[in-house]
């Protein structure tokens, strides 16, 4: 047998063993995911949008979406997102645009009209119609699913500070966190004043509405300072309260039906599930497989992670162990 110069066969041998256990394993299927424990929540990966062919918008709900014809766009820095089934609503703040979605096609559909600033808030409802805050002017709008301007309210000095927007009534409510006031702001689709509602302990102090999420009748507020969400009545009742000692930077909020509360960790750029008598779990960047997390939606099934650093938008299947 011919030996390569200067290599003894000994240590081909071990240098060719790793290379032969790594060839074998490439040939194999990877193992399926270990079982989650009875009330565990797992989250895997459904669909990583970057970009989009651009279509036009469909008019109607039901009406067949189609692909985009147009031009690849890709996202620079999405920072708001929302999500209903597979349809995603993205503010990207790199190119300043507003995107419709369709996860299935990859197709993108602009909303005309709307300048994106990194304090713009979306919000979709099961309509498909779409809610849009913008942040620094104090205007919310909502648009049909054709980008049609169905009602607009300009606020002015009555929204101090937006911090978020949340859809009840299958969305024709919308609330507005201001966390300037401590309040959120109730406007009613046609029609309607703004209604401020204020939160109030049991002792009967404010709580902080630096964020808002709506979940079927139960509605979730973030108290930033006090590192804590509490979950309020319509008038502003808290009713319970959760996240004490586990939120550290807590910047953003959802929440879906099954009563699981979403958090936004800046600290650690981690996304942290709070669920009423059940311990906190975490998520990671590595597990969300984002770079820098700026922003959370979910609905009953996924949950959305508008990645600004890497330019995507990540939609997670969610799924709980049962007993």
């Amino acid at each position: 047998m011919n030996h390569a110069p200067g290599l003894h066969p000994s240590r081909r041998l071990l240098l060719a063993l790793p290379c032969a256990l790594i060839a074998c394993a490439a040939g194999q299927p990877a193992p399926p995911p270990a079982p989650l424990a009875p009330g565990e929540v797992g989250l895997t990966l459904w669909r990583s949008l970057t970009g989009g062919f651009v279509s036009a918008a469909e008019p109607l709900l039901g009406t067949p979406a189609r692909p985009g014809a147009g031009p690849f766009v890709t996202l620079l820095a999405p920072t708001a997102v929302a999500l209903q089934g597979q349809e995603l609503l993205v503010a990207d703040s790199g190119t300043r645009r507003l995107w419709r979605s369709d996860l299935m096609l990859n197709a993108l559909v602009p909303v005309s009209g709307v300048t994106v600033m990194p304090t713009t808030a979306v919000a979709l409802a099961p309509d498909l119609s779409a809610w849009v805050l913008d942040g620094p002017g104090g205007q919310v709008r909502h648009l049909a699913r054709d980008g049609r301007v169905l009602q607009s309210w300009r606020l002015g000095a009555e929204l101090l500070a937006p911090a978020g927007l949340a859809l009840a009534e299958l969305g024709a409510t919308a609330l507005v966190a201001d966390a300037g006031q401590r309040q959120w702001l109730e406007l009613r689709s046609p029609g309607g004043l703004a209604l401020p509602v204020r939160p109030r302990s049991a002792a009967g102090g404010s709580v902080g509405v630096d964020a808002i999420a709506v979940a079927g009748e139960r509605v979730w507020v973030l108290d930033r300072s006090a590192g804590r969400v509490h979950r309020v009545d319509r008038g502003g009742r808290v009713l319970a309260t959760l996240g004490g000692g586990d939120l550290k930077q807590p910047v953003a909020l959802a929440a879906d039906r099954a009563g699981r509360v979403w958090v936004l960790d800046a600290q650690d750029h981690s996304v942290k599930l709070l669920r009423e008598d059940r311990p906190v779990q975490v998520f990671g960047a590595t597990a969300l497989r984002v770079r820098q997390p700026a922003a959370i939606a979910a609905d009953d099934r996924g949950l959305a992670v508008a990645d600004r650093l890497g330019g995507q938008v990540v939609v997670l299947r969610v799924q709980e162990g049962r007993s």
